[in-house]
C-alpha cells in the first residue's frame, strides 16, 4: 500500500513538469510570431527573418511532437497507475476479509508501531468503551495502559504471565479480562518491520487447566488426609497463621478434644487452651533454633499420669506438623528396668567375682593349648619344610642321574643294532632290561614329586589327538613285540582340548601297565566317541583287576599281584601318578576290569570347540621299503661327548650320517658341521657356561638362513620351558630318551619335511 502511494506521488510529480514545459513552448511559439510580424515592417531584413521563422517553425513543430509524446506516455503512466491503485484497493479489502474471518482478534501495526488495519474482534473489546482507536495514530505501547483504563483488563489480576519467552523482543503473554476470560496475545514481526499482534480467547484452556489442578491438589488433599487418618501417631497439620488444616481421630484422642471442637481454620492455640496440653509451650522460637534445626522433641506428663511425646516438623514456607504418641508404657518400662539395674549391680559384682576366678583359670588353659598349637605348628611347618626338602632333592638327584643314565642307555641301544654272539645278546639285553627299569623308576620319581609339590600346571590347547597316540602306537608297538604280544592301534580324527604332553603321560602309564601285566593276547589303543568327550582306551588280555580293588590300585606304592610284585621292579606309582595328572588336567580316569580276562584303561578328555576344530585326514601311504632315516645327516648338539657319541652310534646304526658339537663355538668356527646342510637336528637343552640348546638353533638358522627340523632334549620338567619349545615348533623329550621314541619322532619330523 505505501508503494502505490510513492508510485502515485511520482507519477503526479512528471505530469507538472510537462505542464511547465508545455507553457514554455507556447511562450516561445507566441514570441516568435511577434517577432516574425515587427520582422515585416523592416524592408532590409524582411527576407533574413523569414529564414529565422521558418527555423523556428520547424523546431517549434519537434518540440510539439515530442510533448505530443510525452503526453501520450503520460497518459499510460495515469492508466498504469489507477490499475495498481485499484489492485492495492481490492488487496487491501481481501486482507481485510482474511483478517475478518479469523476469529481471534487481529492487528497490524507499521514500522513505527502505529495502527494500520484491525478486524471487528478487536473493535470488539473497545465498544463498551469511549476509547479513541485511529488508524496511523494509535500505538502499540497505547494499547495497555488504555485496556487498564477502561477496564478491559483486570487491574487486580496478574495481567502478564509469560508463556514464551524468545530471545527476540516479541512474546506471547496470558491477559486475564475484567469479564473473567483469557486471552493469548501473539506478537509476530512482519516482512516490512511491523508487527501483527493476535489475541485468541482461550478461557476453555485456562479453565480446564484450573479444573485439573483444582482435581489434582483435591486427590493430593485426599491421599494426606488418608494417610494421616491411618498413621499410629496423633497428627495435626497447622498452617503459618496457626490455623488447623489437617488432623486425625488419634490426635483428638490423645489430647483429650472433642472432635465437634475441631474443624478446618480452628485456631490451633484456642483449640488446646481448654486440654491437658494447654500448659504445653508450641513456641518454635523458645525451642529450635531454625537455623540450625527443623525438628524439636519434648513429653509432657499428664495429670492422669499419662507421659506424651510431642515433635514438631517444620514447613517450608510457614506452619509445622505436630506428632503425638502415647509412650507412657515405654517410660515405665525404662524405670523398671532402671530399677531392676540398680537391683543386679549387685549381682553383677557377686558374679563378676566368680567369672574373674573362672577366667583366671581359662587363661591357664588358653596358655597351654597356645603352646601345643604353636609345636603342632611348628611340627608341621618342619614336616612340610621336609617333605619340600626331600622333593627338590628328589629332583635335583634324579636330574644329575639321567645324564649318565642317558649315556649308558644309548650305547645299550646301540650295541643291541650289532651282530653280537647270543650270549652277548643276552647280557645286553638284560643291560637294556635294567637300565629301563631304573629309568622307569627315576621318571616315576620325579612325577611323583613334581605333583606332590604342586609345580605341574597344564598347558590346554586343541590338537588332533591322532599325532600323540600315533606317536605312542609306533613307541609301544616294538615294546609289545619284544613281549610277545599283539599291539593294534585304531587311528581317530577328533581335535580335543587338553595338554599334549600330560595326556601323554596318562596314555604311556597305561600302555606299560597293560605290557606289564599281560603274559599273552594283545593290546589295543583306540578312542570311542561320546556325547560330551572323546574316550581313549587303553585294553589289554592281562590278569585283571579284583572289583574290591579298582579304586585301591590308583593309591601309592599299591600293585594288584603278588607274583608280579616279586618279578616287577617298579614302585607301583604309576596309576598314582595318572590320578594325580588327571586331578591337575580335570580329566574323568575310568576302569572296567575283569579278573583273569584283562582290564580298559580310560581318560575322558573333552571335544574342540567347533571353531578349533582340526580334521586331520589319515594319509594312506604304501609302506616303504626303505628306512627313511637312512642316509639322513643329523647334528647333535650336547655338552656331554659320552652323550654325543652314544647319540652317534644310536643313529649311525639307523643309518643316519651324524656330526657332534659340544659348544656354540664350535657352531660358529667349524664350518663342516653344517656342510653339507643337515637335515634335522638334535640339540640338548642345557649346555655349558649357561648357554641354551636354543641359542644353539638360533646361530645354526642365521648361518643357514632357513629353519631345520628340530627335537629338544632336557631333563627340565618346566611348564615355561615346554610352553617355549611348544610356540617355537620344535618337539621336546625328557631325559633320559627312549631310542624308539626318539626314532618315531624324527621319522615323524622327517617325513613331514
Amino acid at each position: 500500500m505505501d508503494s502505490n502511494v510513492a508510485q502515485s506521488k511520482g507519477v503526479e510529480s512528471v505530469l507538472e513538469a510537462l505542464r511547465y514545459e508545455n507553457e514554455k513552448l507556447k511562450k516561445t511559439n507566441q514570441v516568435l510570431i511577434e517577432r516574425v510580424e515587427q520582422g515585416w515592417a523592416n524592408y532590409g531584413d524582411a527576407y533574413r527573418s523569414f529564414q529565422n521563422a521558418a527555423l523556428l517553425a520547424d523546431k517549434v513543430k519537434d518540440r510539439t511532437i515530442k510533448l505530443r509524446r510525452t503526453l501520450y506516455k503520460l497518459e499510460e503512466a495515469n492508466q498504469s497507475l489507477s490499475e495498481t491503485r485499484l489492485e492495492s484497493a481490492h488487496s487491501q479489502q481481501r486482507l481485510l476479509d482474511t483478517i475478518e474471518s479469523i476469529s481471534d482478534a487481529i492487528v497490524l501495526f507499521d514500522k513505527n508501531r502505529r495502527l494500520v488495519l484491525a478486524n471487528s474482534h478487536f473493535y470488539e473489546f473497545w465498544r463498551h468503551t469511549n476509547a479513541k482507536i485511529e488508524v496511523g495514530v494509535t500505538t502499540f505501547k497505547e494499547l495497555t495502559p488504555m485496556a487498564l483504563e477502561h477496564g478491559i483488563y483486570d487491574p487486580e489480576g496478574k495481567p502478564f504471565e509469560k508463556l514464551v519467552q524468545r530471545g527476540d523482543i516479541f512474546r506471547d503473554t496470558v491477559i486475564r479480562l475484567a469479564d473473567g476470560r483469557w486471552l493469548q496475545v501473539s506478537e509476530r514481526p512482519t516482512a516490512d518491520d511491523g508487527l501483527v499482534v493476535a489475541y485468541s480467547d482461550i478461557t476453555q484452556v485456562k479453565e480446564s487447566e484450573i479444573a485439573r489442578q483444582e482435581k489434582v491438589l483435591a486427590e493430593q488433599n485426599r491421599i494426606l488426609q488418608s494417610l494421616i487418618a491411618n498413621l499410629p501417631l496423633g497428627v495435626v497439620l497447622v498452617n503459618g497463621e496457626r490455623s488447623v488444616e489437617a488432623w486425625n481421630d488419634r490426635f483428638t484422642n490423645l489430647v483429650s478434644i472433642e472432635p465437634a471442637n475441631v474443624s478446618r481454620g480452628t485456631d490451633f492455640d484456642a483449640l488446646l487452651a481448654d486440654s491437658p496440653l494447654k500448659g504445653f509451650n508450641y513456641s518454635l522460637d523458645a525451642n529450635i533454633n531454625r537455623g540450625q534445626r527443623a525438628l524439636f522433641e519434648a513429653e509432657q506428663l499428664l495429670d492422669d499420669g499419662r507421659v506424651i511425646a510431642i515433635k514438631s516438623h517444620l514447613i517450608p514456607g510457614g506452619g509445622n506438623v505436630n506428632t503425638y504418641q502415647d509412650v507412657t508404657e515405654q517410660r515405665r518400662t525404662a524405670e523398671a528396668l532402671k530399677n531392676a539395674y540398680k537391683h543386679m549391680e549387685q549381682r553383677v559384682h557377686e558374679r563378676t567375682v566368680e567369672l574373674s576366678a573362672l577366667n583366671h583359670q581359662l587363661r591357664i588353659e588358653i596358655d597351654e593349648r597356645a603352646s601345643v598349637e604353636q609345636s603342632l605348628l611348628e611340627a608341621k611347618r618342619e614336616a612340610e619344610d621336609a617333605n619340600i626338602s626331600k622333593t627338590k632333592f628328589m629332583t635335583a638327584a634324579s636330574h644329575d642321574l639321567l645324564q649318565p643314565l642317558n649315556a649308558a642307555r644309548l650305547f645299550a641301544t646301540a650295541l643291541m643294532d650289532y651282530d653280537l654272539p647270543d650270549s652277548v645278546v643276552k647280557l645286553v639285553n638284560s643291560l637294556s632290561y635294567s637300565l629301563s627299569d631304573v629309568e622307569s623308576l627315576l621318571g616315576t620319581l620325579v612325577d611323583i614329586s613334581k605333583l606332590e609339590a604342586g609345580i605341574v600346571e597344564p598347558i590346554l590347547d586343541y590338537f588332533p589327538v591322532n599325532e600323540l597316540m600315533r606317536n605312542l602306537a609306533n613307541e609301544f608297538e616294538k615294546q609289545a613285540a619284544r613281549a610277545d604280544l599283539e599291539f593294534s592301534f585304531v587311528p581317530c580324527n577328533i581335535s580335543v582340548y587338553s595338554d599334549s604332553q600330560l595326556l601323554a603321560r596318562i596314555l604311556r602309564n597305561f600302555l606299560s601297565n597293560a605290557i606289564r601285566y599281560t603274559d599273552k593276547g594283545r593290546i589295543l589303543l583306540g578312542c570311542r566317541r561320546r556325547a560330551d568327550y572323546l574316550e581313549i582306551q587303553v585294553w589289554d588280555t592281562g590278569v585283571g583287576v579284583p572289583s574290591d580293588q579298582l579304586e585301591e590300585i590308583f593309591l601309592e606304592f599299591k600293585r594288584v599281584n603278588a607274583k608280579k610284585q616279586r618279578e616287577d621292579k617298579g614302585l607301583g606309582l604309576g596309576l598314582a601318578i595318572v590320578d594325580k595328572l588327571s586331578t591337575v588336567l580335570n580329566h574323568e580316569i575310568k576302569l572296567q576290569s575283569t579278573l583273569g580276562k584283562g582290564s580298559v584303561f580310560s581318560v575322558c578328555v573333552p571335544y574342540a570347540g567347533e571353531s578349533e576344530y582340526i580334521f586331520v585326514e589319515e594319509d594312506v601311504r604304501p609302506e616303504s621299503r626303505q628306512d627313511p632315516l637312512t642316509g639322513k645327516r643329523i647334528l647333535v648338539v650336547d655338552n656331554d661327548w659320552a652323550i654325543c657319541e652314544g647319540m652317534a652310534l644310536v643313529l649311525a646304526n639307523w643309518g643316519c650320517e651324524v656330526v657332534c658339537a659340544q659348544s656354540l663355538d664350535d657352531l660358529r668356527n667349524k664350518s663342516e658341521l653344517l656342510s653339507p646342510r643337515p637335515d634335522a637336528l638334535v640339540l640338548d637343552y642345557h649346555l655349558d657356561d649357561d648357554t641354551t640348546g636354543l641359542e644353539a638353533e638360533v646361530i645354526i638358522r642365521e648361518q643357514l638362513s632357513t629353519s631345520l627340523p628340530t627335537v629338544m632334549i632336557t631333563a627340565n620338567y618346566s611348564n615355561e620351558l615346554r610352553q617355549q619349545v611348544k610356540e617355537l615348533g620344535f618337539h621336546l623329550l625328557n631325559k633320559p630318551i627312549k631310542p624308539l621314541k626318539l626314532k618315531s619322532v624324527l621319522v615323524y619330523l622327517l617325513s613331514e619335511k
